[in-house]
Formats: C-alpha cells, sequence, structure tokens
C-alpha cells in the first residue's frame, strides 16, 4: 500500500480549523478542509476581540505571553501574505461596573504576572469620553485589540480554493472509514483527521462526550454621527471602534437556542445596552446584525488531543470567545506535538477529561 494522499484531513474552515491548516502548510503537511460554507459558526459573526484579562475579576488566560506572541506573529505574517490588514493592537477602557469591582484591579495590580496589562485607575467621570456613562470609574487596559475575523476567513477560504484545499460541503460521519492505510473519506486517504467543528461537535458521534457548553452570540454593527470613541470600550456591553469606520458592539449570551439567526430579542437588548453606556446620546442606526454559536467549554478550557481509541481522530476546538486570542499559540503546540516533539498543555489535553 503506498502512503496516504493527504495527512490531516480538516474538517471546519472556522478560525480554529484555518489557523491550524495555516501552522500546517508552513510545516509543509498535506491537508485539507472539509467546510459547508460556515454553516451555524461563530467565526464569521466573531468581533474578534483581543483581551488579556477576561471577566469581572479580570483574570489573566494562561500562556498569556506565549499567547500574544504568537497571535502578533502569526497575523502579521498573514497580513503579508494576503496582502490586507488584519491585525489591530488598540487600547480598551475597562469601566468598573460598581464601586466595589476597584478591589479586583487592586488584587491584580498586586500580581507580577497581571501588572504589565492594568494601567492606572481613573476616578468617576474620568474616562475622557464626556457621552460615557463611566460613574464608578475604571482603568486602562494594555496589550489589547482585535482580529478582523470574517476578512481573514474570506481571504483564507479564497487562497485555499484556488490550492484545491478546500472541499465545501458538509461533513457525512457515514461516510468516514478506518482501513489498513489510515483513514477514508470518499477517495481521499488521509493520516488523521482534525474536527474544528465549533459547537457541531457535540453532535459529532467520536467527541460528543466533550463537555462543551455552546453560547449564542449577537452583535451589532453601529454607525454614529456622533464619534462615540477611539478605543474599546468594555463595561457590562463592549464598544470596538472599526478600523473602516462605525462600530461594534455585543455581545449577548443565550444557552437555549443555538442557531445563527439574527433576533428582534437581542437586537433590542443590545440598543438598551448601547443607551446605559450613551445615556445622552440617540440611538444609533444599525448597519449590521449578526449571530454565531460559541464553543464555550465548562472550564473554560480548550480541547485539544486524541481520540481515546481511535488514536487518527483528533480534536482541536474550545475556544470560545477568546481564540483570536488563544488559537495561533495553541495550533503550534498542537502541531508540534502531532509531530511528536512536546508535549499539549495540560490544562488543554482532552485526556484531563479521562
Amino acid at each position: 500500500m503506498g502512503a496516504p494522499d493527504i495527512d490531516y484531513l480538516i474538517i471546519g474552515q472556522g478560525l480554529a480549523g484555518s489557523l491550524l491548516a495555516w501552522t500546517l502548510l508552513q510545516r509543509r503537511q498535506r491537508i485539507h478542509l472539509i467546510d459547508d460554507h460556515h454553516s451555524g459558526s461563530a467565526s464569521l459573526a466573531a468581533a474578534g476581540l483581543v483581551n488579556p484579562l477576561g471577566g469581572m475579576r479580570f483574570n489573566r488566560l494562561p500562556h498569556l505571553e506565549e499567547c500574544l506572541a504568537a497571535a502578533g506573529e502569526d497575523y502579521r505574517a498573514l497580513e503579508q501574505v494576503l496582502g490586507i490588514p488584519l491585525w489591530h493592537p488598540l487600547g480598551m477602557v475597562r469601566l468598573f461596573r460598581e464601586p466595589g469591582q476597584r478591589r479586583f484591579w487592586e488584587r491584580r495590580r498586586d500580581d507580577p504576572a497581571c501588572a504589565p496589562y492594568l494601567g492606572a485607575p481613573f476616578p468617576p467621570g474620568g474616562s475622557g469620553y464626556a457621552q460615557l456613562d463611566d460613574r464608578h470609574g475604571g482603568f486602562r487596559q494594555r496589550h489589547t485589540g482585535y482580529l478582523a475575523v470574517s476578512r481573514l476567513l474570506r481571504a483564507l477560504r479564497d487562497r485555499f480554493r484556488a490550492q484545491d484545499l478546500l472541499s465545501e460541503s458538509a461533513f457525512v460521519p457515514d461516510a468516514l472509514h478506518f482501513t489498513p492505510r489510515g483513514l477514508r473519506y470518499g477517495e481521499r486517504h488521509c493520516r488523521r483527521l482534525v474536527f474544528c467543528e465549533g459547537h457541531r461537535a457535540t453532535r459529532n458521534p467520536w467527541f460528543d462526550w466533550l463537555p462543551l457548553q455552546p453560547a449564542k452570540g449577537e452583535i451589532l454593527t453601529l454607525g454614529s454621527e456622533t464619534p462615540l470613541a477611539d478605543e474599546i470600550i468594555n463595561a457590562r456591553h463592549w464598544l470596538l471602534p472599526l478600523a473602516e469606520g462605525g462600530y461594534r458592539f455585543g455581545a449577548t449570551n443565550d444557552h437555549q437556542r443555538l442557531d445563527s439567526q439574527p433576533t428582534t430579542e437581542a437586537r433590542q437588548a443590545l440598543l438598551a445596552g448601547f443607551q446605559a453606556l450613551f445615556p445622552h446620546l440617540p440611538t444609533p442606526a444599525v448597519t449590521d446584525h449578526r449571530a454565531g454559536v460559541r464553543p464555550n467549554t465548562s472550564d473554560r478550557r480548550p480541547l485539544l488531543g486524541a481520540h481515546p481509541q481511535h488514536p487518527e481522530l483528533l480534536v482541536f476546538n474550545g475556544f470560545g470567545g477568546r481564540g483570536s486570542l488563544t488559537i495561533p499559540w495553541h495550533a503550534r503546540v498542537f502541531a508540534n506535538w502531532l509531530d511528536g516533539r512536546g508535549e499539549l498543555p495540560a490544562d488543554a489535553d482532552i485526556a484531563r477529561l479521562s
């Protein structure tokens, strides 16, 4: 028997699948992707926010320095190859939601691992934005920004198409066969198959036991005649000024309706959130409204590794709303592990779930 036709068949061309494919191609691996036009994907609806300190307690992400370095390097390299702007470092204003939240900032300020990401606090009314409701004060955060996710995915889709590396169709589990050569799917043989299918892993016959907790998120694109901010505003909702003009505003969190259909209820809730953040401004014009389902996990850690009975079946998933920051480094580590060089991070390896 000859060698398999390809090394890795990747299911899903969202951000995880695309960046893993890019990483493997840089290492001269033979890959092919299968994707059904991003059906149900969170990536095309994602704002691409990069925020090293998450949540109300400003928790530091694991492997933060490595993730920031890998994201900057990979996105800059992709900008050069694709010839489009993608990576936008941008300051962030974090607003305290209540006076007591300042104590979490004080704890992080005293932590040497968090201090480099924290700017000085400002008092109530001290954000510098007169129209902003900053009644509890806040602080400026460093090493933040955003990735133009949908632009990146469209450009990579076109590139993969041109190189005959992408099949635009749904993955059919019954069409996958285990053979002495490895795996066969349709007419293709491969050594390994990697599932990067986001929240649809809950219906995957090999990985449906993984602890995914999908959540639908909706965001708006807004136009405003009044300049709102030239930094990211992060409070109960976030406001993202776009390089091309306009603003993104989000996001909702729905664990019940897991589809990619925008809803009137979410639109109204987001506009109410905007009015709470900018109480003296008129309701802005909505120029776009998107929805997607985030592949969150129960422990907020990614899902990487091999199926316990079928080691040729792999998963690279579960990055939730932080994928723009965390996927590039995890893709490098995953690719090293596939080559037999190094281990998977213990907090991401699905072996932790055994």
